[in-house]
């Protein structure tokens, strides 16, 4: 008997009609889990807070207002923390329904209730951040994503290759990397021309984020390098999830181009894998803490015949490619758009610059030829400027380089000051860092670059609240770069601002491509946009000079 599979072309219109059908009622219950849940809490007798709500197009409607305020590009972080300010006496907490782009969000501009999440309940990293990070790690099995005993392991795994000790014996990578970025400063300076801060601190926070995963040298900032070079491709690819263009979102070349840079990087990794593979058979001699010895240590020494076998496993080679894909994005996107920001505020704020500068010439001389050396000689040396740190922790604080994200739950309620409840069971907690970080209840002049207020005592109205400083995040589930980003970013500072002044060309910019609207954000022309996460807009064009 002959069973046919495929079926007939009479059938065909009945089948297509059919999975129109499917498709169609899944999106009805999706949609009508989202707006349920938002129809209930409206009900809540706790009187809970919720912009002005349809049940048909939830609240996208109500965003409508608040985006002509800004700039078309800029952040959508930027647009939420408009709408939190009409909710004072919420401490700017509510509720906020944008499907089809994102589940219920629950967003916190408080610190009270942002240690309640990270901190007293420790919840879980959501769902929906896998797909965030797909096109740059590839699978959702990685730290990031990951939760509960697996990324406790994952965890585990890592701490070592962050560990401030490790840290310290990876300062020749840094300073080889900086004293790259130094000449091609000199040269922008010697040329006189315009170009994006941005890009050039991206090239080179990939390059140091290369050393301490795959312990080599990426060289991205002098020359194409297959694997930085995909890995650039996907973040100016990626779209974020509530963004509302159809023609970005839905961009049919987007899967292919992100198919072909997973292909690229997997291919360059893979080759890096076997050849740290076949060097620790030679000799456990060259071991380090980076990623990738890290990755390989776990497999030999959960296989222990490893070291006879002529290659990996391949669904351990697979899985180590993700963690290091996930760790090359994570460690240099961020770190970058925060270099670029304290640049930029330091340019804007001249008594600033003037007092690192001084307290850089007091730790290392006045002889700029020196500090790498010295810094190599006494790496621990970088940890003995508190104005610097200062200056790095108040510019993160301004222009956050991202938020925090969890998962609500039946048992998590959150709890105001007041005594407000807030219910969590099927929202994501949206951590919004840069409303809290400027809330005015908890800082004062919240919306000025002041350094001091890292330096000050508790008794001084500048001391800052616990918990509203929340680039790197609290509790468990804290930034584990967090360490190589400061260490980062001060050896960059004491490097090259005593040597350059680096100051925005956006006038220029603006005159060779000129566009209507809104150009500002909190009055700030280097406004924050969405790529892949934030970065300062139209990346940062700047001119540099050698400092006279």
């Amino acid at each position: 008997m002959t069973v046919n599979l495929f079926p007939s072309y009479q059938q065909l219109p009945g089948t297509l009609l059919a999975i129109w059908i499917s498709g169609v009622a899944y999106v009805v219950m999706k949609g009508w889990k989202s707006r349920s849940l938002i129809y209930r809490l409206r009900k809540d007798p706790r009187g809970l807070p919720i912009p002005k709500w349809n049940p048909i197009t939830g609240h996208l409607l109500t965003l409508a207002p608040y985006a002509f305020r800004l700039p078309t590009n800029a952040h959508q972080n930027y647009l939420l923390a408009e709408l939190a300010k009409e909710y004072p006496q919420s401490d700017s907490a509510f509720y906020l329904d944008i499907w089809p782009f994102i589940m219920p969000i629950l967003l916190i501009s408080s610190p009270s209730l942002a240690i309640q999440a990270c901190q007293k309940y420790d919840l879980e990293k959501p769902k929906s951040l896998t797909d965030f990070f797909l096109p740059f790690a590839g699978s959702s099995d990685h730290l990031f994503t990951s939760n509960g005993p697996e990324w406790k392991n994952l965890r585990s795994i890592f701490n070592p290759g962050f560990s401030a000790n490790y840290l310290m014996t990876q300062m020749d990578h840094i300073i080889e990397e900086t004293t790259e970025y130094v000449s091609i400063l000199r040269e922008h300076a010697e040329g006189n021309v315009m170009f994006s801060l941005d890009e050039l601190l991206c090239d080179f926070t990939m390059d140091i984020i290369g050393a301490v995963t795959l312990n080599s040298r990426l060289h991205s900032q002098r020359r194409y390098n297959q694997l930085a070079s995909a890995m650039r491709s996907q973040v100016r690819w990626h779209i974020a999830a509530g963004e509302f263009n159809p023609f970005k979102r839905f961009n049919p070349i987007k899967p292919l181009v992100q198919w072909k840079n997973g292909r690229l990087m997997d291919g360059y990794i893979s080759k890096e894998l076997d050849k740290r593979f076949a060097d620790r058979q030679q000799s456990s001699d060259t071991v380090t803490h980076s990623i990738i010895d890290l990755v390989l240590e776990e497999y030999m020494s959960r296989n222990p015949e490893a070291n006879k076998a002529n290659q990996m496993d391949p669904a351990f080679k697979k899985w180590a490619t993700v963690q290091i894909r996930l760790f090359l994005f994570a460690g240099h996107d961020s770190t970058a758009t925060s270099l670029c920001y304290t640049y930029h505020l330091l340019s804007q704020n001249p008594d600033a610059l003037q007092r690192i500068r001084a307290e850089h010439d007091e730790a290392f001389g006045t002889e700029l030829s020196t500090v790498a050396t010295q810094l190599l000689d006494h790496p621990q040396k970088i940890n003995s400027l508190p104005y610097t740190n200062a200056v790095i922790k108040e510019a993160m604080r301004l222009w956050p380089a991202a938020a925090g994200i969890r998962t609500g739950t039946t048992d998590a309620v959150l709890q105001d000051g007041d005594g407000n409840e807030y219910p969590t069971e099927g929202t994501a907690i949206l951590i919004l860092h840069n409303a809290i970080h400027r809330n005015p209840k908890y800082w004062k002049d919240p919306d000025s670059f002041l350094p001091e207020r890292w330096l000050v005592g508790p008794e001084d109205p500048l001391y800052p609240v616990k918990g509203t400083w929340r680039p790197f995040e609290f509790g468990p589930r804290n930034c584990i770069g967090q360490t190589l980003v400061m260490q980062d970013m001060k050896t960059v500072l004491v490097m090259t601002l005593r040597e350059f002044d680096i100051c925005n060309a956006y006038d220029e910019w603006d005159e060779l491509h000129p566009r209507k609207g809104l150009k500002t954000v909190l009055g700030e022309r280097a406004y924050p946009v969405f790529v892949s996460s934030v970065h300062p807009a139209d990346g940062f064009p700047c001119r540099v000079s050698l400092r006279k």
